[in-house]
């Protein structure tokens, strides 16, 4: 009836009548342990939906407020009290806060041991009940570990949930479309879009057989007023599907999404000059890694190390070089004009201008 708490509290009494009688992994505990630990992972939800609630309407702390408060220290403020006494409500909070966190953290803990008990003790056992019930123990351990946010261990669970499921239900069972619709929703969280459709169109094909097989049976029993359960059922999967197969367009469009993001990353971090650094014969390669391996050579040097720099240096450098040897000829002409010109420094501009006409050469080579 929707009473979370009072069923925890009755299903744990349970638990520990038939575990004093029989021994806690005996077969008469299975159903308590399982039905404990399904409610124990509806508590938690309860909680953190409680919790996530009541979070939205906390208004944030203004930032004006630190303003409004008094600056002069003589006068009494939060801020002037008795550091023991802060130092003992702080401890409070936090013991406060750790046992709220400890508490949620055990619920979805012990949904967890219930669960995994009751999984021990149904799968043990050959018949195709118990096998059934082995299978809904894994299903609700998967969303224990995503309700956790492990969604690989949940994918796990799930799909040794649909194993079971597949040998000893029909292809046209709900809890098969159930567990395929989990294994979808697990799979987008883990951005495996392209696996998570696929699940989502399998869920939506045991749905669309779960339909024919019932609108078959209302028409032999003579019309809906005849099977009133399967009419039910009938309209309660006519709204699912438009969901589901929402669904699958969201993660269609997730996948192109991320494809995109994808391309534009590898374009950003390769580049023009990165791809084009390799060639088909593999040549380019260890070219590429010698250029890495330039030694640093001392300033005067420079200039007859610049062949060996890459082109993309080389032209980013050219306007500048180009703008250095303007001012530099206007500066000789001028020395020469004022009568102040020498042999060594006319010597040294044309040492310049060859070293600038060899890389503008080379660059159009």
């Amino acid at each position: 009836m929707g009473d979370v708490v009072s069923a925890v509290t009755v299903f744990q009494d349970a638990c520990g009548i038939l575990a004093a009688r029989f021994g806690d992994t005996a077969d008469e505990c299975g159903e308590a342990h399982f039905l404990c630990g399904k409610s124990l992972l509806e508590l938690a939800r309860m909680e953190n939906t409680v919790l996530g609630n009541a979070l939205e309407g906390v208004p944030e702390e203004e930032e004006g407020e630190e303003e409004d408060q008094p600056s002069n220290p003589n006068i009494e403020s939060a801020n002037n009290l008795d550091d023991g006494d802060d130092d003992d409500d702080d401890d409070e909070d936090e013991q406060g806060e750790k046992n709220g966190e400890e508490e949620e953290v055990g619920n979805l803990q012990l949904a967890w041991e219930m669960l995994e008990m009751a999984k021990v003790i149904f799968k043990r056992k050959d018949t195709r009940d118990d096998q059934l019930m082995a299978a809904q123990a894994h299903l609700k351990l998967g969303e224990v570990s995503a309700e956790s946010g492990n969604y690989p261990q949940a994918l796990d669970d799930f799909q040794e949930c649909l194993c079971l499921q597949l040998k000893h239900l029909p292809p046209h069972s709900r809890h098969l479309a159930e567990t395929h619709y989990h294994m979808a929703t697990t799979l987008c969280y883990m951005d495996q879009y392209e696996q998570a459709v696929q699940h989502y169109n399998s869920s939506i094909r045991v749905m669309e057989a779960r339909l024919a097989m019932l609108q078959e049976a209302i028409d032999k029993a003579g019309g809906p007023e005849s099977a009133s359960e399967d009419q039910t059922e009938l309209e309660e999967l006519k709204q699912l599907l438009p969901e589901v197969r929402e669904k699958v367009e969201d993660a269609k469009e997730s996948q192109r999404t991320a494809s995109a993001a994808s391309r534009a990353i590898q374009q950003t971090l390769g580049g023009a000059s990165t791809s084009s650094a390799f060639s088909e014969n593999g040549a380019s390669s260890s070219s590429a890694f010698a250029a890495s391996q330039i030694p640093v050579k001392p300033a005067s040097a420079a200039s007859s190390s610049a062949s060996d720099i890459s082109h993309l240096v080389r032209k980013k450098r050219k306007a500048d070089e180009d703008s250095a040897l303007e001012d530099s000829g206007t500066k000789q002409t001028k020395r020469e004009v004022n009568g102040k010109g020498d042999s060594s420094a006319s010597d040294g501009q044309q040492e310049a201008s060859q070293v600038v006409f060899e890389e503008r050469v080379q660059c159009h080579s």
